[in-house]
Formats: structure tokens, C-alpha cells, sequence
């Protein structure tokens, strides 16, 4: 049963894999949304944002256990009871791009953006 969940996931990974031309910058991502809201909702193309930002968070998440392990300044302070997912990830970007005081600007990667959006989120005490 592993080789098999192994051989399933490795197989996703190989036919899902993309090559960027250029960064993922909050003003791509806000004009790609853009262009969803003018066309027909498509399920795919939402779970794959919802992926691309859990997999960003995921990174986040992994930094955050490994310094407080390390008793070092966390990045951002989410409760440990709060479980996020996708959809979850998705409306905290967004809300963080809509919120007129935000300091994310065009030019920031959607990881840079994402952080600071978890930032603003949860913020340290």
C-alpha cells in the first residue's frame, strides 16, 4: 500500500509540475483574479490557487514549529487550535489585498505577500 500511495504521488507531482516565466507577484495574482470574476467559476483553477497558497503557508507553518523549538521569534501567531485550510488561506490574501491600509504593493511575490498577510492575521504579542 506505500509503493502504491508512493508510486500515486510522486506520478501527481511529475505531470503537475510548471515552469514560471516570471515570479508570482501580487499584481499578477490580482489580475488573474480579476479575469476569474469576469469569467465562469472554475473549480480547478480555485483548488489550484488554494494548493499554491497552502503549499506557501505549509512553508510558514514548518519555519514557525522549527523556531519556537528553537525558543527564537515566531513569524506570525497562530493559535494552535486554529487549523487552516485552502479557502482559508485564500480569503486571508485577500482580505489583506483589500484592506486599504495594507503595505502589499504590486511588486511583492505572493509568498512575500502571503507572510504578511498571515502576519496581520496573527499577530505576535
Amino acid at each position: 500500500m506505500k509503493h502504491i500511495i508512493t508510486v500515486f504521488t510522486v506520478t501527481l507531482l511529475l505531470i503537475t509540475t510548471c515552469y514560471a516565466e516570471e515570479p508570482r507577484t501580487v499584481g499578477i495574482y490580482k489580475r488573474h483574479m480579476q479575469a476569474d470574476k469576469q469569467q465562469k467559476k472554475d473549480f480547478d483553477h480555485i483548488l489550484h490557487h488554494m494548493l499554491y497558497l497552502s503549499g506557501i503557508s505549509d512553508g510558514y507553518t514548518t519555519i514557525n514549529k522549527q523556531r519556537k523549538a528553537d525558543k527564537q521569534k515566531l513569524l506570525y501567531c497562530q493559535p494552535d487550535t486554529e487549523i487552516l485550510h485552502g479557502a482559508d488561506y485564500m480569503r486571508i490574501l485577500e482580505e489583506a489585498l483589500n484592506r486599504p491600509d495594507t503595505p502589499i504593493v504590486d511588486q511583492l511575490t505572493i509568498a512575500e505577500a502571503m507572510l504578511l498577510a498571515l502576519q496581520a492575521e496573527f499577530p505576535c504579542k
